[in-house]
């Protein structure tokens, strides 16, 4: 920890049904034996950590979220949005599935995400932008997106609602699909789509390597395709996506690019890092990469 370095935490008190609320008194508790100079706050609904960080930010100089993705996300974009330089970003774990922490190098254990928030070591890596807001993961069309907006009520048991919800989409005899046409590169891709993830990280959904080839400093946008499949197929490929093998198996398609353009054919359910959206036809969504965007605390 760098002489007189400030903290602004942003506590989501109901991530992980609560845990996050406990994690984050346990922290604040820690801070203050340790006399570390910090300002807390406990968000209060959707969106307001975002403005917290917007108000608050010029008396920091470390921004940690205490929470999830989602709070992650938040968190983000009021950093950017805040136009404010020089300030780093820091996780203190206590979501569900913790994607950002995992894929950037921050321990998930409280003690050790203790010491990288306080004297980790510190990286720059890509942001997404998708239709003017920043994504840290992905951002996912399709099947994922619906998961999550079919779980978003079931906050205590928040992963189980997730896997049975995964798998009875699967299951479907008839899965829904999202029409989308994708520019790319004087490229276009153009089809009816299971599951469409844009990224710059390898993981999400805790266990599934969707990007295996993602990197966050690389300045690309990685984008993976899958198509309809049947019942068999589905189980297979869902088992596959556990080992970033799926893009092996036919109906799968990768590529990268450094800007892209999605347009939605029909209503579509969208996730950005997780949080579920819903974009109407005819929505055309510029995804870019910003290189080397965030400075953050890793281990």
């Amino acid at each position: 920890m760098k002489p007189n370095e400030r903290f602004l935490i942003i506590i989501n008190p109901v991530g992980r049904a609560g845990y996050a609320l406990k994690q984050g008194i346990w922290l604040l508790n820690r801070l203050h034996r340790m006399d570390v100079q910090h300002e807390a706050f406990v968000t209060k609904q959707p969106g307001h950590a975002e403005r917290l960080v917007g108000q608050w930010i010029d008396r920091a100089d470390v921004v940690v979220a205490v929470g999830g993705d989602g709070t992650v996300n938040e968190v983000i974009n009021g950093m950017m949005n805040s136009g404010a330089d020089g300030k780093r970003f820091a996780v203190f774990p206590a979501g569900t599935a913790n994607d950002f922490a995992r894929d950037v190098g921050i321990p998930l254990s409280p003690n050790a995400a203790l010491q990288t928030m306080l004297g980790g070591k510190e990286s720059k890596i890509d942001l997404l932008k998708v239709d003017g807001r920043y994504v840290a993961v992905t951002f996912g069309i399709g099947i994922d997106a619906e998961v999550a907006y079919k779980s978003f009520h079931s906050k205590r048991l928040r992963e189980l609602a997730y896997w049975y919800n995964t798998f009875a989409l699967l299951l479907k005899t008839s899965p829904p699909v999202s029409r989308l046409s994708i520019q790319m590169d004087n490229r276009q891709i153009e089809g009816e789509f299971l599951l469409t993830v844009v990224g710059n990280a390898g993981r999400y959904a805790k266990y599934v390597r969707i990007l295996p080839d993602a990197r966050m400093d690389d300045g690309i946008v990685n984008l993976v395709t899958i198509q309809t499949w049947s019942r068999l197929k589905g189980f297979l490929l869902g088992l596959l996506t556990l080992v970033g093998k799926h893009t092996l198996a036919s109906g799968v398609s990768t590529a990268s690019a450094r800007e892209l353009v999605i347009r939605c054919n029909q209503d579509v359910y969208a996730q950005m890092d997780g949080e579920a959206v819903m974009f109407q036809k005819g929505k055309e969504l510029r995804v870019c990469v910003e290189p080397l965007a965030l400075e953050v605390r890793t281990a």
